[in-house]
């Protein structure tokens, strides 16, 4: 199915640097970069501070069963769990940690590295008996950003910069055989990403302002290109949110079904 834009609408504007984004329900949970916060924004705009005086949060995910992990994209970064407004640090020392996610079975996944932390590989990483293990490294010019973990199992990654060759913008990897194998090619600069229900379509943010839809065969097409330095994506109740970090802006996105 072709999907059309209808509106783009400025959801909640005024934000510090928005940056990840996830959902439980109706409920989207915000990261702010630069304020050191993390949000709750109900469907009807409303929005609650959960946490703050974090460093730098980024990638964020809630559980359905009221965990809220957060990563702090930093030189010596933190995985950390928020319970009652309380950070807890679940991991330290992390070298700018960009994304985290929770499969299926309960595991903890994050990424560290790659161009912005000035290291020679890019990694994927999973909490093992709440110890970090390092599962998976490419070199930094691959940048691993954002990740999602599928119902099948499947850990989708984000490759922000690209590769120094093919243009490899989302890496498909399989926890039982160890293989991480490029998914979607030629959208540079794939900041973010935002899974449906039963996975696919799946949504792509290109830091520059374009959001792509991509297919289980890992075709892309083209939503929007004309937004300003979008981050992240989140699909709630068939509309599109999408972080814009460049107007401090959370944007909704309604297309036709």
């Amino acid at each position: 199915m072709i999907q059309v834009l209808l509106a783009t609408i400025s959801f909640i504007t005024g934000l510090s640097s928005p940056d990840g984004l996830c959902s439980i329900g109706n409920d989207i949970y915000l990261s702010e970069e630069t304020a050191g916060r993390i949000l709750l924004v109900s469907s009807d705009g409303t929005i609650a501070v959960i946490a703050e005086g974090l460093h730098s949060p980024e990638g964020i995910f809630a559980t359905v069963e009221g965990r809220i992990l957060v990563v702090e994209d930093t030189e010596l970064g933190r995985l950390i769990e928020i319970a009652d407004g309380v950070p807890i640090t679940l991991a330290s020392d992390l070298c700018f940690p960009e994304g985290v996610t929770v499969d299926n079975q309960g595991v903890i996944w994050f990424t560290t590295g790659g161009i912005e932390g000035g290291e020679l590989f890019t990694s994927l990483w999973r909490m093992s008996e709440d110890i970090p293990e390092l599962v998976y490294s490419l070199p930094s010019a691959f940048s691993f950003s954002d990740l999602e973990a599928s119902v099948d199992g499947m850990i989708y990654i984000c490759s922000e910069s690209s590769g120094i060759f093919g243009n490899v913008s989302l890496f498909r990897f399989d926890p039982i055989d160890g293989e991480m194998m490029p998914f979607v090619t030629g959208i540079p600069y794939c900041e973010g990403i935002g899974m449906t229900d039963g996975d696919f379509p799946l949504y792509l943010t290109e830091e520059t302002g374009a959001l792509y839809s991509v297919d289980s065969t890992g075709s892309h097409s083209l939503v929007i290109d004309n937004l300003h330095s979008i981050e992240d994506v989140v699909v709630v109740n068939n509309h599109i949110y999408v972080s814009e970090d460049g107007t401090g802006s959370l944007l909704r996105l309604d297309l036709n079904e």
